[in-house]
């Protein structure tokens, strides 16, 4: 059936967004931008009617039905004023943001407060943003109830130290990728023994240091480094300046690390000390045989337990390692004649270390070796993917066990200092040390004497079996 109107005209189709003018509350709307902000954005508008202008905070949900964020606006006008503000978000190439760099400043930008904003600027700015844009006030905006969210998402974020911590470095759950992002602090701490080995070991120092690794990298990376002068050896020459501001840098982060390590060796300290008294506040003495064999049962059982933690054997195998070789110094150097005994145990724990060290650093050359033979194949353009998958597979394994000998090199590190903390406590007589001592000698006994289930994989530790009853009477012995 023909119509009786005429040709319409058309025109080019440019997407708009709908919004209000804060000034004259006219409703308006203008051409999403190209390209597509990101979440969070502020958008400066000039409205048509008063010609003032004000800001937009701009989500993806505020797209026309069916519009793809690939898109660009052809259009050619454009009514937003010269000073658009840029993706606050846009992609950077740090992966990891810092307390100072953030990844992202949607959070901030749509609060309207810088990054280093208090959480009373937080609080207050939030309860200024949530009557202005509270869906009962703007019925007719049908976007003001998820604006509204948004706030509160962003000021549910900023205004906890811990969930603002998070989103400072790895951004909202909303960009984050597929699995999410991957914190090297989370990862080992769920990798090597859990929540249950902390009040024992602490939080392991390596990840923090990967973590920081991490960040400096990648933001090195995505800095220019053009003018960057280096030499014949292609290291970067430095002004005088620029070295002493490296240096004052480093000395912050030495001091930084030799606090953290301190704190972790007290809260330890007070930790073994107060473990410890189980059997110092109960034993007549140092060989008070029906405390001893309840005190072995309690340390059984405890070992037994955490033994089912990720590396639970391993760690126990490490930790009791030292309390022993601790103990055993202790008391070889307070009951033998000079001290000779202590002498002994004191160069054992030295070849231990040195043992220790050279066994993680094999580890990391022969990880580096298999990087190295996966860069050559690829080099040559003759890598299979079954070679590949093959030569990855290599890659993790080396990898996690680099990862858990530098991880236990440390550990020893830490429990060492604690174990002499705990020993020589200046507030304690002689007697009541060497009972520790003991204490300390049956629960680290307890713990290298766990070993793997039998559906488990073979043990294969390092550490010397130590017969407990031999090393017992041996004591008293000496005693």
């Amino acid at each position: 059936m023909s119509s009786a109107y005429p040709i319409q005209s058309s025109r080019q189709y440019i997407p708009h967004i709908r919004s209000q003018c804060e000034h004259c509350n006219v409703q308006v709307e203008f051409p999403v931008p190209s390209p597509t902000p990101a979440q969070g954005t502020l958008l400066r508008v000039r409205c048509f009617k008063c010609q003032s202008t004000y800001t937009h905070a701009f989500y993806p949900t505020q797209l026309p039905l069916g519009y793809s964020t690939t898109s660009s606006s052809t259009s050619p006008h454009n009514p937003i004023g010269s000073g658009s503000a840029p993706p606050s978000n846009a992609k950077k190439s740090r992966k990891i943001g810092t307390q100072e760099k953030p990844l992202e400043t949607g959070y901030y930008d749509l609060l309207g407060v810088p990054i280093d904003a208090s959480t009373d600027d937080i609080k207050k700015s939030y309860r200024r943003l949530a009557i202005k844009h509270h869906p009962d006030k703007n019925r007719d905006d049908p976007h003001a109830e998820e604006r509204f969210k948004e706030i509160a998402i962003a000021y549910q974020t900023l205004s906890d130290p811990e969930l603002r911590k998070k989103y400072n470095e790895f951004g909202p759950k909303e960009s984050q990728p597929e699995g999410g992002f991957v914190d090297p602090e989370e990862i080992f701490g769920a990798m090597f023994g859990g929540e249950r080995f902390a009040p024992i070991i602490g939080q392991i120092s390596l990840a923090k240091d990967m973590k920081a690794a991490l960040q400096e990298v990648e933001e090195t990376e995505g800095e220019d480094n053009k003018d960057v002068k280096r030499d014949a050896k292609g290291k970067e020459i430095l002004s005088e300046e620029e070295k002493a501001r490296k240096e004052e840098k480093e000395k912050k982060v030495a001091a930084e690390k030799a606090a953290a390590r301190a704190e972790r060796v007290q809260k330890l300290v007070e930790n073994l000390k107060r473990k410890l008294s189980i059997f110092t506040e109960s034993a007549t003495g140092p060989y008070d045989p029906e405390v001893t064999n309840s005190w072995r049962t309690i340390c059984q059982l405890e070992a037994e337990d955490l033994k089912k933690e990720s590396y639970g054997v391993e760690l126990l195998q490490a930790i009791g390692f030292v309390y022993v070789s601790k103990a055993k110094h202790y008391l070889a150097t307070n009951q033998t004649l000079f001290g000779v005994g202590g002498w002994f145990h004191n160069v054992q724990g030295k070849y231990h270390v040195f043992s220790e060290t050279v066994s993680t650093l094999r580890s990391a050359i022969e990880l580096k070796s298999v990087f190295d033979q996966i860069a050559a194949a690829e080099k040559a353009g003759n890598l299979t993917p079954e070679e590949r998958k093959k030569l990855e597979e290599q890659a993790a394994e080396k990898g996690i066990q680099a990862l858990f000998k530098g991880t236990k090199l440390e550990i020893e590190s830490v429990l060492r200092e604690t174990c002499d903390r705990v020993l020589e406590d200046p507030t304690i007589s002689r007697p009541k040390a060497q009972m520790r001592a003991v204490a300390m000698q049956i629960l680290g006994e307890s713990y290298v004497a766990i070993k793997k289930d039998a559906d488990g994989h073979p043990d294969e530790s390092e550490y010397v079996r130590i017969d407990t009853k031999s090393s017992r009477e041996k004591d008293r012995q000496r005693s």
